[in-house]
């Protein structure tokens, strides 16, 4: 799982072979492979949303990339918002050939993904900050994908291959009730999306409640939660929580680490070396645009501070309550390995030196880790539409591309 610092020559390496192909030495093995590709078509199905959210709108680009490069050969039909395939059947799909694309979220089907899942426990090592926690923790997760041999192995044993994984910004605390200390918060019902933010809001002596995603509003439009985790930026867009949330607790719950897009294993296995090639460029592209348009979205929760359409709340007594949580969940990671993960607290340490080393690359680039004050938050949220991460994407293009392009 390990990366060591790499120059960019590699990476250019590894670009410049896809290039090759079609240079005067190589321009009648290009014209072979594709030749030879059988046209056809392939089904993305992506339950969290349509062709305009992050997800949707990064795939789509993504699609528009390898359609050009096949010369047409290869093109998608898209089925939004759980038209097809749900949450819990993602993966079964597009392993028996419902859907050739999909978006796996391996936390929600521990059984069949017991790797995949205790994955999801490094999302309690964020720092609270949306730049490092999006970008780092992405970067990360993605690199890990390609090298985590465990992971890779699991996915594999259900017909799949792991194309990009990306993390979210923070998890907070979206309320329709003030909660700013532990009284406030004992008690509230809260939804949660699994085991992780469960132990985090008992933590604070609040309940945890399952709901499903898309009945949310409404309970907390009716009272029947009164707060959920979730990102913050659910208060702008997507759900437009402001309306039934209009406290907001910015209280760092883990993030969602990581949400995996994967193919069937079999049509993966039928492209040629050089469209594997340009589809793993692409998918470190995607990646990154999922990663920006975070920063974008985020930045819209600034504007509603400003407008007071919601309200800050002080965090300061809950904060370091649900801190201890979140060490808690990364100190028993080893512990609660699955069998398949042989020297787990080996593979925790390689892991949080990775999340280490690219937040370490942010601040070198000029992105501070931001405080938890409300006056900081504010601050961090009005800047994120200001924040490049151009020079980021780089190093890491450098520097990651060439193990993920050559997989």
């Amino acid at each position: 799982m390990h990366l060591t610092k790499m120059t960019g020559v590699p990476y250019l390496a590894a670009v410049s072979a896809i290039a090759l192909v079609i240079s005067a030495g190589g321009a009648h093995a290009a014209e072979q492979w594709l030749e030879d590709l059988e046209p056809q078509t392939l089904k993305l199905a992506d339950f969290s949303g349509d062709q305009n959210a992050n997800f949707g709108a990064a795939m789509v680009k993504w699609e528009e990339a390898i359609t050009e490069f096949t010369e047409g050969k290869i093109t998608f039909e898209n089925y939004w918002s759980a038209s097809l395939l749900g949450a819990l059947d993602t993966a079964e799909g597009v392993a028996d050939g419902v859907a050739d694309i999909g978006l796996v979220l391996a936390s929600y089907i521990p059984q069949e993904f017991p790797v995949g899942a205790w994955f999801y426990g490094f999302g309690s090592a964020l720092t609270g900050s949306t730049v490092h926690d999006v970008a780092a923790g992405g970067a990360t997760a993605l690199e890990t994908a390609y090298t985590f041999q465990p992971l890779i192995d699991e996915f594999a044993e259900h017909n799949l291959k792991i194309l990009q994984t990306t993390s979210t910004p923070p998890y907070n605390l979206l309320c329709n009730t003030p909660v700013s200390t532990l009284e406030d918060a004992k008690g509230k019902r809260m939804r949660t999306s699994g085991p992780v933010w469960a132990d985090e809001v008992a933590a604070i002596g609040a309940t945890s409640v399952s709901i499903a995603f898309n009945e949310t509003y409404e309970a907390l439009q009716r009272g029947v939660i009164d707060c959920i985790g979730q990102n913050p930026y659910q208060l702008a867009s997507a759900m437009t929580y402001k309306d039934v949330a209009k406290e907001y607790v910015p209280v760092t719950l883990s993030h969602m680490q990581s949400s995996a897009w994967v193919m069937n294993l079999d049509t993966w296995n039928s492209f040629p070396p050089e469209l594997q090639a340009f589809i793993n460029e692409q998918n470190i592209i995607a990646a990154s645009n999922i990663w920006k348009t975070y920063l974008e979205l985020e930045a819209k929760v600034g504007d509603l501070i400003t407008a007071e359409e919601i309200r800050v709340n002080d965090v300061s007594e809950l904060e370091p309550v649900i801190a201890e949580q979140r060490a808690k969940t990364v100190a028993a990671m080893a512990e609660t390995a699955p069998p398949a993960i042989e020297n787990p607290q080996e593979e925790v340490d390689r892991y949080l030196e990775r999340l280490d080393y690219w937040r370490q690359v942010l601040i070198d680039q000029g992105h501070p880790i931001a405080e938890r004050s409300p006056a900081a938050i504010m601050d961090a949220f009005t800047g994120l539409s200001d924040v490049d991460l151009s020079g980021f994407i780089e190093t890491y293009k450098e520097e990651a591309g060439p193990v993920i392009i050559g997989q």
